[in-house]
């Protein structure tokens, strides 16, 4: 019984161990731009406004790019994180998406004449005012593409998924000659 409960304890550390070496190697990292006419930072709060040509790009798991003539965004604590960004508009957005089961990645390049909010929390992005998106699926040379048209649009960047309220979607796809 003392072997069993040894052995068993040793299993745990190395496991844990394990673990921990796995976590360590793994390592992500994003990185963020923000360029404007004027860039505001409220440290009392950690909030940023970017006024004139405002432009915001993010390069990581999802390479993303968002364009408007104002962008306020709430940070972090750390300063490390988004957590929530508002554009007025016109607003431009473009993502290449992470990679899904099959290695296919997605380029979504969406605009919308109102505005178009980002929460962190949810990794969405919502699209306002006579939204567009083109989609076309990735690598190069891939010719399938959709376009939605509709009043908003919410990217889930999470989910891997696009929703179109009011909506109209034309789809190209491909043929083969007979």
């Amino acid at each position: 019984m003392r072997r069993v409960a040894t052995a068993v304890m040793a299993v745990a550390v190395i496991a844990g161990a394990l673990s921990v070496a796995a976590g360590q190697q793994v390592r992500r990292t994003e990185t963020g731009t923000v360029t404007a006419d004027l860039i505001e930072y409220d440290f009392g709060t950690n909030d940023f406004t970017a006024t004139g040509n405002a432009h915001v790009t993010i390069l990581g798991r999802h390479n993303a790019q968002i364009r408007a003539p104002k962008l306020t965004m709430d940070l972090s604590d750390q300063l490390d994180r988004i957590l929530r960004l508002e554009a007025a508009g016109p607003v431009r957005f473009e993502v290449v998406t992470a990679p899904d089961d099959e290695g296919l990645r997605r380029q979504i390049e969406a605009s919308a004449t109102q505005s178009a909010v980002y929460v962190d929390e949810t990794q969405t992005v919502t699209l306002t005012g006579d939204a567009v998106a083109d989609v076309r699926t990735l690598p190069e040379g891939e010719v399938e593409a959709a376009r939605f048209e509709g009043q908003s649009i919410v990217v889930n960047l999470a989910k891997s998924t696009l929703s179109v309220r009011q909506a109209k979607i034309e789809v190209t796809s491909e043929v083969e000659e007979e």
